[in-house]
C-alpha cells in the first residue's frame, strides 16, 4: 500500500520512525520503498529548504511538481511506499500552506494518509536542542516557538492533510510517534486495516487493573490499528497560563476529533470492581464516538451497569464482563487478526 505520511517536519524524529517501519518490511520479507520530498528537493536542486523557501511561491510550487512527478513515475514499479511530505512548513513566524492535493492524487495516488505527531513539550526540547549546519533548523531554533505556537502547526499540519485526503477519497489517521513503527507498517502491510481507538482511565490505574488494559490493547492490536492515548504524554510543567491553557485545549480536541473522530470503533476498558468510577475523559469520548456514529465496545463488570450505559452510550450486546467475552464477539462480527486474514486472501 502507498502511505502519504505528513507531520511537522522539525521537532520529531520522524526519519527514525520510517526507517524502523522499513526494517519491519525486511523482516516480513516485504520491500518498502521510502521517500522525502524535502530530501528529493534539495538533492535535485542543490538548493537548501531555507533557501527554497526563500523563492516565489510559483517557484516553489513547480519544483514540488516535479519532484512528484519523479517519484510517481518511480512508484510504477511498486506499491508498497511511504511517501514523506510536509503538509504545512512554518517559516519566518508564517504557517505555509502546501496546496498538493492535485499532484499528489494525480502521481502520488496514495491509498492512505497519515499524520505523525508528537507531545508539543517534546518539540519544544527538541527545537531548543537543535545543534545543525541546517539553516532551516537553525532559524526553528533562534524564534523560540512557544507551546501554542507549536499546536498550532500541529493543527494546521492534521488540517490540510485531513482536507488532502477527503479530496482524495482515502482515510486519513493521526498516529502518536509514542505508539512505535508497528502501527505504520500495518497500514503499508495491509489493505483496509480496521482502526480502533482504546479509552480508559488515564488518572486512576491501579497495577492490576493497568495490566489488564494493556494486555487488551496488545491482543487488539493484532487485529487492526490501534490508537493509545498513552502514546503521547501531555506536558505537566508550563511557562504560564497561556500554554497550560492551550495543551489542555488540544488534548481534547485531539483525543475526540483527531483520534476518536477517524477510527472504526471505541473499546472503552474499565475493568474495576468498585473504583474508581467511570472516567470523565472515557465517557466525553464514548458520547461523540455514538455522534460520529462509531462501533463502541465496553469491557466492564455488568453489576455497574446503568441505562444510560446500556441504552445510550454503549450498543445492546457490546458491553462484556472481560476481555475474553469481548475478542469472541469481534471475531463473530468479522474481525479477524490482519496476518490470519492477509494468509487468506
Amino acid at each position: 500500500m502507498r502511505v502519504l505520511v505528513t507531520g511537522m517536519i522539525a521537532g520529531m524524529p520522524d526519519r527514525e520512525y520510517i526507517n524502523a517501519v522499513l526494517k519491519l518490511g525486511e523482516a516480513a520479507g516485504c520491500r518498502i520503498r521510502s521517500y522525502n520530498l524535502v530530501e528529493e528537493l534539495e538533492r535535485t536542486g542543490g538548493k537548501t529548504l531555507h533557501r527554497l523557501l526563500g523563492t516565489t511561491n510559483y517557484l516553489f510550487e513547480v519544483l514540488r511538481e516535479r519532484e512528484y512527478r519523479k517519484i510517481g513515475f518511480d512508484l510504477q514499479t511498486s506499491n508498497d511506499a511511504v511517501i514523506r511530505v510536509p503538509a504545512t512548513i512554518e517559516w519566518n513566524r508564517i504557517n505555509v500552506k502546501l496546496k498538493d492535493d492535485k499532484e499528489i492524487g494525480a502521481f502520488i495516488k496514495p491509498d492512505v494518509a497519515v499524520t505523525l505527531i508528537d507531545a508539543e513539550w517534546l518539540i519544544r526540547e527538541r527545537f531548543l536542542d537543535a545543534e545543525s549546519d541546517n539553516r532551516f533548523l537553525r532559524r526553528i531554533r533562534e524564534q523560540n516557538h512557544t507551546i501554542n505556537e507549536i499546536l498550532n502547526w500541529m493543527n494546521e499540519e492534521v488540517s490540510l492533510t485531513e482536507d488532502w485526503a477527503e479530496r482524495l477519497g482515502i482515510r486519513h489517521y493521526v498516529v502518536p510517534l509514542g505508539q512505535g513503527p508497528h502501527s505504520l507498517f500495518k497500514l503499508v502491510r495491509y489493505p483496509d486495516v480496521p482502526s480502533f481507538y482504546v479509552s480508559y482511565s488515564m488518572t486512576h490505574a491501579e497495577p492490576r487493573a493497568r495490566e489488564e488494559v494493556n494486555h487488551v490493547i496488545r491482543k487488539l492490536n493484532d487485529y487492526g490499528l490501534v490508537i493509545d492515548p498513552q502514546a503521547i504524554e501531555i506536558g505537566h510543567r508550563y511557562d504560564n497560563d497561556r500554554d497550560r491553557e492551550a495543551t489542555y485545549a488540544f488534548t481534547v480536541h485531539r483525543d475526540l476529533h483527531w483520534f476518536v473522530g477517524k477510527v472504526d470503533a471505541v473499546v472503552a476498558i474499565h475493568p474495576y470492581g468498585e473504583r474508581p468510577p467511570l472516567s470523565t475523559g472515557m465517557m466525553d469520548e464514548l458520547g461523540h464516538a455514538r455522534d460520529y456514529l462509531k462501533n463502541r465496545y465496553m469491557i466492564f463488570p455488568p453489576r455497574h451497569l446503568s441505562p444510560f450505559t446500556t441504552g445510550s452510550y454503549i450498543e445492546r450486546g457490546h458491553v462484556f464482563n472481560n476481555a475474553a467475552e469481548f475478542f469472541v464477539c469481534l471475531e463473530a462480527e468479522g474481525f479477524k487478526p490482519l496476518e490470519r486474514s492477509h494468509n487468506a486472501m
